[in-house]
């Protein structure tokens, strides 16, 4: 049984920096469950017609594509040329968005045949088994599929508690080289991700890796130094991107991790990201010596008041000494920033731009609140008349929340923060603006037109 997994075009103007992990690993269990005909297909930077010609070429039983919600018309129109090509050929759709909104996707698009919810790797072994031997469907927990013209939901798959009983992701189809780092320290060089754990603890209004993943879930310490020292020793790798939501939450596993990186003598470099709450003067020290060169905190806003709303559970003066251990330690500081979360106005931003000048982050990464299926703030923007399921019909990338500020005040916003962060660091912020946030802005129109489309 032929077996391919695809990772679709992505979104447009937004470059893939990282292979397709979620997929490799899946690769990885179906080799050991004994599968050999497995092969990963990376299409993010390709045109979605390509995919027309691999699957004559390459002739799958199975394909399995991945979504998110920013590219599912992208994973959905490859199904699509999939069935085009081979009816025969069992489509599968698996990520985020086919997670989330699986009843639409099965009511409204034929050509997708199964969709895994959530965590898929269990769930890929059985149902491929059950594919192979044209067995019961139902019975492998964790699916969704059509059964005499109705969407059948079968039992929910257990999260995996036990991380280290994974094997290590499967990158033989690849060509890691072509993975770059595009903005902080090794610009230009190969990137390599690792996943040190999975879920998060905490519910922010926004975001949706709770409803798919999960409390957090982390591998081991030893686990995790392994696959650094396999990546180091078989694939030269220099640069690591940690893609965890909250790499430092466990403060022994941490110290474990960073003592093991020196130990072992690895001599990498490598970006995180956390919480505020998450750090010590300690913590970050070592993580210094570990190699850290960038550690990322979801700040979000410098008003209490937006911190509330967004369910952040974090405190302005937490986060000011956090940026202010990490400057001491160091380690270049990355606050990600939301412009237009519920009660957003003049004076909220002017304590956000506060805080910028108060701590002065080498970067700062603004973006517009967007609304995600699974979330708190999504239903909220359902209350508020602000969207609805119909969206996801569209082939529109987002829709903005605009219960507090117009889109086009969130986009004059966002672009006042880039300029007003790159003054409060004079020269460099001056020419760091030119050489990164001016070339992520020329990535932007498409964007933002879709984003303008999307307002009525």
């Amino acid at each position: 049984m032929k077996i391919m997994l695809i990772t679709p075009k992505s979104t447009r103007g937004w470059p893939n920096y990282c292979p397709p992990i979620g997929l490799c690993y899946l690769k990885a269990v179906l080799l050991r469950a004994g599968y050999q005909d497995v092969t990963v297909m990376d299409l993010a930077g390709s045109e979605i017609e390509d995919v027309r010609g691999i699957i004559r070429e390459k002739s799958p039983d199975i394909v399995g594509i991945t979504s998110f919600t920013e590219t599912r018309h992208h994973a959905l129109k490859t199904a699509a040329i999939v069935k085009e090509v081979d009816p025969k050929i069992k489509t599968i759709m698996g990520g985020v968005h086919a997670t989330l909104m699986y009843r639409q996707v099965m009511e409204h698009y034929p050509y997708i045949d199964i969709i895994s919810l959530g965590e898929s790797e269990n769930t890929a072994v059985e149902l491929m088994g059950a594919l192979e031997s044209r067995g019961d469907l139902s019975k492998v927990n964790g699916i969704v599929f059509r059964r005499d013209g109705e969407t059948v939901v079968t039992g929910k798959r257990e999260l995996i508690k036990d991380l280290d009983s994974l094997p290590f992701p499967n990158y033989d189809d690849l060509d890691l080289t072509i993975y770059k780092e595009g903005y902080h320290f090794g610009r230009g060089k190969s990137r390599f991700s690792i996943v040190t754990s999975r879920g998060c603890q905490f519910s922010c209004i926004f975001c949706a890796t709770h409803p798919v993943w999960g409390n957090w879930r982390p591998r081991s310490a030893k686990n995790v130094l392994d696959e650094m020292e396999w990546l180091v020793r078989d694939h030269g790798a220099e640069i690591f991107s940690i893609a965890d939501d909250l790499f430092t939450f466990n403060r022994e596993r941490t110290i474990e991790i960073c003592e093991g990186i020196v130990n072992r003598g690895l001599h990498i470099q490598w970006s995180a990201q956390t919480r505020t709450d998450c750090v010590t003067p300690e913590i970050l020290k070592l993580m210094k010596e570990a190699g850290c060169k960038v550690l990322q905190f979801g700040v979000e806003s410098g008003s209490p008041t937006i911190l509330k709303n967004l369910n952040k559970k974090e405190k302005i003066d937490v986060a000011f000494n956090a940026l202010t251990w990490a400057k001491a330690a160091g380690i270049q500081t990355q606050c990600n920033i939301i412009v237009g979360g519920p009660g957003e106005n003049k004076a909220t931003i002017k304590e956000t731009k506060d805080f910028i000048k108060k701590t002065r982050p080498v970067y700062i990464g603004p973006s517009c609140l967007r609304m995600f299926p699974g979330t708190e703030l999504w239903q909220r923007g359902e209350a508020e008349g602000l969207c609805n399921e119909s969206f996801f019909l569209t082939e529109q990338e987002c829709i903005y929340y605009t219960g507090a500020m117009s889109f086009p005040e969130m986009l004059r916003t966002l672009s006042s923060l880039l300029l007003f962060h790159a003054w409060t660091r004079g020269l460099p912020g001056l020419f760091r603006l030119a050489q990164i946030g001016l070339s992520q802005l020329s990535q932007t129109p498409k964007k933002i037109i879709s984003g303008l489309l999307s307002r009525k």
